[in-house]
């Protein structure tokens, strides 16, 4: 059984934190809590985009600390949906059904888009 309890939001958005409602700005750091290449979370763990647009990050949230706040720790990194699949696999223990509109290869970003 996976312990889901550091954050209970599914983040679909870019434009809302978890239980904090709108986020006035995102951050380009992957390690951020409001890190603006989130796909979406299911407890401690996240799917992103890295930051140049190259492939998938699946993502550990940290426990939480008063000075810092929470923190992100990247897994692995993906282009293809087989991997990330066994990638969350491996973690979680399942499948997650969020995945499931994701393509089967991550298409890179052009610099222009």
């Amino acid at each position: 059984m996976v312990d889901m309890s550091f954050s209970n939001s599914l983040n679909a958005s870019h434009e809302r934190g978890p239980d904090t409602g709108h986020l006035s700005q995102t951050d380009h750091r992957e390690t951020a809590e409001n890190y603006q290449g989130e796909l979406f979370r299911l407890g401690i763990y996240r799917i992103a985009v890295c930051r140049d647009g190259a492939q998938w990050l699946f993502q550990r949230q940290r426990p939480q600390s008063q000075a810092g706040g929470a923190a992100w720790d990247t897994l692995g990194y993906c282009v293809s949906k087989s991997g990330l699949t066994r990638l969350v696999r491996a973690h979680i223990g399942s499948d997650l059904h969020e995945m499931d509109d994701l393509p089967q290869q991550f298409r890179r970003r052009c610099r222009d888009e």
